[in-house]
């Protein structure tokens, strides 16, 4: 019984000691730390902000608030910061990791040691939970410059937002500034001076006399921007590594670059900037812009390859010179179409013509052989042609016309054999008295009888007929009274 009371005891002693043991929260910690730089006077030196958890977990939103000697140090730039020119900073801004660093530059202006403060934070993680920070502090040393100056006094040039020197770059305006740090150079280029905005003013440039100039925007970042030489204009300076001593600074093209009219405009992002490039739609996967080749100062075509994310050395193929000749002189939608596929055209009215070349080779052949089987059926069955027959009708017709009408040659026959016959008449009647006068004057008068039957004078106008029948009277009558055949052959 005892034992049970004891226990009860003890259950109910630490029943009482619950409510006095009270719940502690722990914020997350961390810590807010400075590089400890050093600069000679008039020189630009850049002092880094870390912010870094101690669990390792990404660091949410955190806001710092500064403070400097503005006689010692001058702010020149800062991405996320805003200074008041009177020795306040703050910075804002967002982490993405266990570490946040941020870089600010100054200038020094006064030999000694400058001490940036800390003056309150505010800082969370990523998930929202507290983040509690272990402040530090920099401490900037700052030498005598080169020449022993020990004190400079501020300049506006100095502070990049404070400069009258308005710039603008695609649509941006941003100050020209000189207040950069030899870290900001990028690597190749050097400090150098140049007459700008009626005055000289810190560049830098290379050995390729590629020049950049330091801007800054209205939040107080400085970033350096290409300087044409030419017209004194900025244009983004985005450096694209194409092998390891060479790079290309993208450009807006000049007015000399020509492509083929298949290459379309278009605007290509690189870096959150945009350019003007071309595209074929023939290759989608490839853009061409123009750009400075950083190594040799020279500016031209350049290929990106959106695959495997490379840029080429690009040659532009030759524009076809579109002359007076080289289109057929068709108006109308249907011209048009002809002359913008004028090889298509040329080949089908090639082919059009070699079928019409092959048609008629094979008509010529049928022809020829049709023209060989008729010379051969005229020539079995003894057919006339209709040239030859046409000829000897027109020929017949010719001499059975002829034939109607008499000929001398007619009255010449005709009279022959009324002579013949008379003659032998008169041969067999007076046989032996040929050789008398009186047989000449009866033959005489006979002839007379006999030329005067035949139509007389008008006989004799037939021409050679007539001119026969006379000579063969002289000779008749010279010939005295021999008399033989060949007077009737005459």
């Amino acid at each position: 019984m005892k034992v049970f009371k004891k226990l009860a005891g003890l259950i109910l002693a630490a029943c009482l000691m619950v409510p006095m043991m009270g719940t502690t929260v722990f914020a997350a910690e961390g810590v807010l730390m400075y590089t400890d730089p050093s600069a000679k006077v008039g020189d630009n030196v850049d002092v880094d902000l870390v912010v870094e958890s101690n669990s390792g977990e990404t660091v949410g939103d955190v806001q710092v608030n500064m403070s400097y000697d503005p006689a010692s140090l001058e702010f020149v730039s800062g991405d996320g910061f805003t200074a008041d020119g009177s020795g306040a900073l703050t910075y804002s801004g967002t982490g993405s990791g266990a570490e946040l660093r941020v870089t600010m530059t100054f200038r020094a202006l006064k030999e000694g040691e400058a001490v940036i403060n800390v003056d309150s934070t505010s800082a969370t993680m990523a998930d929202g939970e507290e983040l509690e920070l272990r402040e530090g502090s920099s401490t900037v040393t700052i030498s005598a410059a080169d020449d022993g100056t020990t004190v400079i006094e501020p300049t506006a040039a100095a502070a990049g937002s404070t400069t009258d020197i308005v710039v603008t770059v695609n649509g941006t305006d941003y100050n020209f500034s000189e207040a950069f740090t030899a870290t900001d150079i990028p690597d190749g280029f050097s400090e150098t001076t140049l007459t700008f905005n009626g005055g000289d003013r810190k560049f830098v440039s290379n050995e390729a006399g590629v020049t950049l100039g330091y801007l800054v925007d209205a939040s107080g970042a400085g970033s350096f921007f290409l300087f044409n030489t030419e017209d004194a204009t900025f244009s983004p300076y985005i450096q694209l590594f194409i092998s390891d001593t060479t790079s290309i600074v993208p450009m807006n093209p000049t007015d000399s670059v020509s492509l083929p009219d298949t290459y379309q405009e278009v605007d290509l992002t690189v870096q959150e900037q945009q350019y003007q490039a071309w595209s074929d739609p023939a290759t989608p996967r490839y853009y061409v812009l123009y750009a400075l080749n950083t190594r040799t100062g020279e500016s031209h075509l350049y290929q990106y390859d959106t695959d495997d994310g490379t840029y080429q050395y690009f040659i532009a193929p030759e524009a076809e010179e579109e002359t007076a000749a080289a289109g057929l002189p068709i108006p109308g939608a249907f011209g048009d179409f002809i002359n913008n596929h004028l090889t298509l055209f040329f080949i089908i009215l090639a082919v059009i013509g070699l079928i019409i070349f092959i048609l008629m080779i094979m008509f010529a052949v049928k022809l020829v052989h049709r023209n060989q089987e008729l010379d051969d059926l005229y020539d079995e069955y003894d057919i006339p042609f209709e040239d030859e027959d046409d000829s000897k009708d027109k020929k017949s017709k010719k001499k059975s016309k002829s034939s109607d009408k008499p000929t001398d040659e007619d009255y010449d026959d005709e009279y022959d054999d009324e002579y013949d016959d008379e003659y032998d008449d008169y041969d067999d009647e007076y046989g032996d008295y040929t050789d008398d006068d009186e047989y000449d004057d009866v033959y005489d008068d006979e002839y007379d009888d006999d030329y005067d039957s035949y139509g007389g004078d008008d006989y004799s106008d037939k021409g050679a007929t007539t001119k026969v029948s006379k000579k063969g009277k002289k000779e008749r009558k010279n010939s005295g009274d021999d008399y033989n055949i060949n007077f009737i052959d005459i």
